[in-house]
């Protein structure tokens, strides 16, 4: 295993332990983990060099802190433990405290070494402001927990203001070889690293879509350089010596294995020219793929029926851009609720009229509908 340094003292394993996607006993109840396998992959884990395990208070319907507790109690002296406080359910200013103690709990520990505000957007980064969060952060620090980060899904101009607000000991954002340019992004891996904030990585393989049933046009170049969907992901990442840790949501031994053995080489700057000149030509294959043209930027917001459009286009784009209509399927029903369904459309139009790319949405929601739901 190749570790980078971290705050000087610390050497954190490149490739990171997401729990978000631990093996299941039936893939429709995520609350159902498979603790016999999860905790074979756990032990392979720490034996093949990982020390850093990421969490959070709602994966797997709240389950995984609970888990990840039990299955790294023989070894928490020696990794790394990270999770989340949930800022969207902060309704006052004792809360942050009370929803750590619950966690140190969870987590069976007395301390958290890595301790994250959940997916910072303008909305929750209004909370933490409303709140104090960061004066919570600033008082806790060193007690109950070690360092002090936030993860973030939103656009550059915020990830900027949010980074210069206060002393981060890490940050973790949204960045794989074909989101260059989505929310952070390059820009913002850049900016932190510019500005002495360690960063980690999230989505590498974009939730399993670059690992897997890949388009034959874009797999037959993979094919030639020699690596596997997986390896040409990971390698994008590890090139950059910007980055501190990579995490990847694993869910079975095999892809522990397989990730462990690729990571035990070291890639800061291994990619030359003609390397990133192929990422890019892969790049736009998947994106000339994007069936509607929505930039997420969620003007068509707020729906008077509660429809969460950007979060339907999104999920109808990657399953025809990474031919992954399973795995899209399977998120609509999990994560939409049924007064979240298009059929509450009432064709009022708002949304239509403040679409900047002029989407009409109204019948677009419908075919999503009838494509993903079971």
């Amino acid at each position: 295993m190749i570790y980078r340094n971290f705050k000087c003292l610390i050497k954190i394993s490149q490739l990171g332990f997401g729990a978000m996607r631990l093996p299941l006993k039936d893939p429709l109840r995520p609350e159902e983990i498979d603790e016999n396998l999860a905790n074979e992959m756990i032990e392979y884990a720490v034996a093949g060099g990982i020390n850093y395990f990421d969490t959070a208070w709602g994966y797997h319907r709240r389950q995984s802190e609970m888990f990840l507790g039990r299955a790294l109690k023989p070894y928490r002296e020696k990794i790394l433990l990270a999770t989340k406080l949930p800022i969207y359910l902060v309704e006052k200013k004792g809360d942050p405290e009370r929803i750590l103690n619950q966690q140190l709990k969870r987590l069976n520990t007395e301390w958290i070494d890595m301790y994250l505000l959940h997916g910072l957007n303008q909305d929750s980064w209004k909370m933490v402001k409303e709140f104090d969060v960061l004066d919570f952060l600033q008082r806790k620090k060193g007690e109950e927990f070690r360092f002090v980060g936030f993860s973030f899904h939103d656009e550059f101009n915020l990830f900027t203001e949010i980074i210069d607000a206060f002393p981060w000991d890490l940050c973790l954002i949204h960045l794989n070889y074909v989101d260059t340019h989505h929310q952070a992004g390059i820009r913002g891996l850049e900016y932190a690293y510019d500005k002495g904030v360690p960063v980690f990585i999230m989505e590498p393989l974009r939730g399993g879509k670059l690992a897997r049933n890949l388009p034959p046009e874009i797999m037959s170049i993979i094919e030639k350089t020699g690596k596997s969907p997986v390896q040409f992901a990971l390698q994008f990442l590890f090139n950059r010596p910007e980055i501190t840790c990579v995490l990847s949501g694993m869910s079975t031994l095999k892809e522990v294995r397989v990730n462990i053995e690729f990571a035990a080489h070291d890639y800061r700057n291994y990619l030359t020219e003609k390397d990133l000149n192929l990422y890019q030509k892969v790049r736009e294959l998947f994106l000339r793929r994007v069936p509607i043209p929505c930039t997420l930027c969620r003007y068509c917001l707020p729906c008077r029926e509660g429809i969460p459009i950007p979060f339907l286009i999104s999920l109808y784009n990657d399953a025809i851009t990474y031919n992954s209509f399973d795995d899209s399927s399977r998120e609509y029903n999990l994560f939409i609720r049924p007064d979240q369904k298009p059929d509450r459309c009432t064709d009022c139009g708002e949304c239509e009229k403040k679409c900047p790319q002029g989407i009409e949405i109204r019948s677009v929601i419908k075919e999503i509908d009838q494509k993903l739901s079971r």
